[in-house]
Formats: C-alpha cells, sequence, structure tokens
C-alpha cells in the first residue's frame, strides 16, 4: 500500500509538472519567440512535432490528473478507462519520438546547442524524459494488449503526413512550410518517412515493454 501510495503522488507531480512546463513553455514561445532551431511565434509554433508531441503529452496527463481528482476514494490503478491510458502511450510514444531524433538526427545536424536552447531544453528532453519516467514507472492503469502496439504510429503517421504535404509538396514557393527538419535533403523524403515510422514503431513497442515490466 505504501509502494502505491508513493507511485499516485509521483505520477501526480510528474502530471503537475508536464501541464505547468509545456504550458509556460508553449505559451512563452507564441507570445514572444523560441530558441535554437525553434526561433519562431504565433501559430508558427504549432508547425512543430516538438510542439505538438508535447502538447498530447500535457494533455494526456492532465486528462488522467481530472479522471484522478473525480474518482472516488478506494479506486485502483486498474480502473482507469482503457482509452485514458491509450492516449497516455501515444502522448508518450510522441515525446519519446521527439526525444530520439533530436538525439540521433537533429543534434549531428544542426548541433546540440540549438537543440538545448531555452525552452527547447524543456521540450526536448525533460519533458519527453518525465513522461516516460510516469507512463512506465509511476501512472495507474493496465498494460495494453500487445497488438495496440500499432496505435503508437497514429501521432507520427498523422503529423508525417501534414509535414510531407507542407514542407515536400506544397514547399515554401507555395505557401507550404520549409523543410526545417531536413526530411528531405537530396529528394530523400521517401527513407526519411520509412525510417521515422519505423522508429516510431519500435519506440512503442519498448515503452510497451518497459511499463509490462515494471508492473509484473
Amino acid at each position: 500500500m505504501k509502494q502505491s501510495n508513493t507511485k499516485d503522488k509521483l505520477s501526480v507531480i510528474c502530471a503537475l509538472l508536464i501541464i505547468i512546463f509545456t504550458v509556460w513553455s508553449v505559451g512563452d514561445m507564441y507570445l514572444h519567440v523560441g530558441s535554437g532551431n525553434m526561433q519562431v511565434s504565433r501559430a508558427v509554433v504549432f508547425r512543430y512535432f516538438t510542439v505538438d508531441s508535447n502538447i498530447l503529452s500535457a494533455v494526456s496527463v492532465l486528462l488522467l490528473l481530472i479522471w484522478r481528482l473525480g474518482g472516488a476514494p478506494g479506486r485502483t490503478k486498474r480502473t482507469v478507462p482503457g482509452w485514458l491510458t491509450l492516449l497516455r502511450y501515444m502522448g508518450t510514444v510522441s515525446v519519446t519520438v521527439t526525444l530520439m531524433t533530436v538525439l540521433c538526427f537533429l543534434g549531428l545536424l544542426y548541433g546540440y546547442a540549438s537543440m538545448f536552447a531555452g525552452w527547447n531544453f524543456y521540450l526536448h528532453l525533460a519533458g519527453p524524459l518525465l513522461s516516460i519516467a510516469a507512463f512506465i514507472w509511476f501512472d495507474p492503469g493496465e498494460t495494453l494488449p500487445g497488438r495496440m502496439v500499432w496505435t503508437s504510429l497514429l501521432p507520427t503517421a498523422v503529423y508525417g503526413a501534414v509535414y510531407l504535404y507542407m514542407a515536400v509538396v506544397r514547399g515554401m514557393e507555395n505557401g507550404g512550410w520549409p523543410d526545417f527538419y531536413g526530411f528531405n535533403i537530396g529528394g530523400r523524403w521517401m527513407i526519411s518517412l520509412a525510417a521515422m515510422l519505423l522508429a516510431t514503431l519500435l519506440i512503442g513497442a519498448v515503452l510497451w515493454l518497459a511499463r509490462k515490466r515494471a508492473a509484473a
């Protein structure tokens, strides 16, 4: 019981930190200007998967927090609705994709200093690590069935379709986006897309397995 209470407290602490710092960082970028590789403001900030994935993570922990505060006393972690656990899963996979993309690709391409400058430190590193820790070790809820690992692809696939259209099909000359992630360098967007989807699925599988083993 004591261990369960400790996990509950750590889950709530992680949720509050994620919500506060996501609202603070994205709000500051929106009203002023971002740092490093995201020196943009206003609605342009939402072009970045970094921002979108952190928002998804924050929304998922906010809904989990609301559910817990509104629940009846004595509820156990097994009563968390499956859809909410699934949303937490997709949010965590998304910010982990952000983290690994920065560590394994963008940092090498643009330099790690810009990746972790200002609010980027939270959005690219601290936020994802908080979400990963909470999802694997602290958050209540049953382990998802293995077949649900495929759902980890949804946020990346949806964003990838939008990015492909705006940055590759339309491009800046037609009012689209610049290729700020460098996924179409040398016209190799198909390789980039396939690599991102495969990496996302691998991340989803690792997080699913890690949570399952932590709950054992």
